[in-house]
């Protein structure tokens, strides 16, 4: 095959990333806009070695699992890849995709049963990214463009949080003033803008399952509420089956979320985060005991926090309740940790302080089945995988977020 061949051949499966997996002439061939059972017609785009890229020309028999995509921007828009695919089918996919990594990039031949938690399909996303344009006939917002990087207006996103599709539809959504590209959150009668505009502040509180939640636009927060809400029962009970006498662990904390939900099972917290901002505002979700000696802030890279934990072991604190806590062996620092790590995972030492060092019970939640493999596999000389679920906060995207509770061996 070189690149411009024309070729037809049977779809087998779709890869981490949306592409459709089918072989050629003895290569792997990834086409985008594919389902698994489809016969396709395409055109190599690009060769790398032992696999090359192709685009799609023609279904030339349309798999069962095919749908019509609801969107009219769907193909051209950058954002979702898998609105040709139906919902129970996008499930199997992103299930087979999370136990395919943690087998082929982790080496584990035994896990248990990857659990699937679905969304709903559409109008879930809460947070949203948009990018500006200040043409000749008034500024607009849109969003990338799947092939060449520009940027293509936007009047409606069916996968948006219902405020977010009326302020598109009514196109009162502007960027601020000297940002071409900025967030907006809608969710629960709250709505924020990056940057602030008229009627739209930056800073917000959501009121969520009992809670309330500081946050800013700009700032990490997860993109599908309802399923944080599905989400947060699951790490309460993995929480329940650590040691309750020791703090918490909240690495990668961003905003706070996760310990303003777990920390009441604990005498206290550390919460790590290298952006200060999201801690500021982890300390006012937190409440009035933010400052008791409960809990603890460490505004660091993880690399930098798990280079000096020999030193925070030992280190005494106090409870909300005044009572003070001596940990005197660097193994019995928590009873519990949490991380979300971004993308690109646990850095190389963190992974290994938690292998060597970690407390009872972690619970990683990972945006990228890749990396959550790459880091298991370093975490699996002191921790088994005791569950795996994957949580679908990204319908009709390759997005894929899971949580494997791992225990002390």
């Amino acid at each position: 095959m070189a690149i411009g061949d024309i070729f037809t051949a049977p779809v087998e499966s779709v890869a981490l990333g949306g592409n459709g997996v089918l072989h050629c002439e003895g290569r792997a061939v990834f086409m985008a806009f594919c389902a698994p059972g489809d016969i396709v017609t395409g055109r190599i785009r690009e060769e790398h070695g032992d696999w090359a890229l192709a685009e799609l020309l023609e279904v030339n028999e349309r798999s069962p699992l095919r749908t019509e995509p609801l969107c009219p921007l769907y193909g051209g828009c950058g954002g979702c890849s898998l609105q040709h695919i139906a919902g129970q089918a996008q499930l199997d996919i992103k299930k087979i995709a999370v136990t395919d990594c943690l087998k082929r990039i982790g080496g584990f031949t035994v896990l248990p049963d990857c659990v699937a938690v679905p969304s709903p399909p559409w109008e879930y996303r809460n947070r949203v990214s948009f990018h500006a344009v200040r043409a000749n006939r008034g500024p607009w917002v849109g969003f990338k463009e799947r092939k060449n990087g520009r940027t293509i207006p936007v009047h409606d996103c069916p996968v948006a949080d219902p405020g977010i599709r009326a302020l598109l539809k009514n196109n009162v959504l502007k960027a601020p003033p000297g940002k071409d590209r900025f967030t907006v959150f809608s969710g629960r009668g709250l709505v924020l803008s990056e940057g602030g505009e008229p009627g739209f502040p930056s800073r917000g509180v959501l009121e969520l399952a009992g809670k309330s939640l500081y946050m800013e636009a700009g700032s990490f927060f997860q993109n599908n509420i309802a399923m944080l809400e599905k989400l947060i029962p699951v790490l309460r009970s993995a929480a329940e089956e650590s040691d309750r006498s020791l703090p918490m662990a909240d690495l990668y904390a961003g905003v706070g979320t996760f310990s303003v939900f777990l920390a009441d099972m604990f005498p206290g917290a550390d919460l790590l985060e290298e952006n200060r901002g999201s801690l500021e505002l982890a300390k006012r979700s937190l409440g009035p005991d933010w400052g008791s000696g409960a809990f603890r802030f460490f505004a660091q890279s993880d690399e930098a926090w798990a280079g000096r934990q020999d030193g925070f072991m030992g280190n005494s604190r106090k409870t909300a309740a005044g009572n003070l806590i001596r940990n005197t062996h660097k193994t019995a620092a928590y009873g519990f940790a949490i991380a979300d790590p971004p993308r690109q995972g646990l850095s190389r030492s963190m992974a290994r302080w938690l292998a060597e060092d970690g407390p009872p019970v972690l619970a990683y939640v990972s945006c990228e089945p890749s990396s959550l493999a790459r880091d298991c596999r370093i975490l699996a000389s002191g921790y088994k995988i005791e569950k795996l679920l994957f949580f679908d906060f990204y319908p009709q995207t390759a997005h894929i977020e899971s949580l494997a509770v791992l225990k002390r061996r």
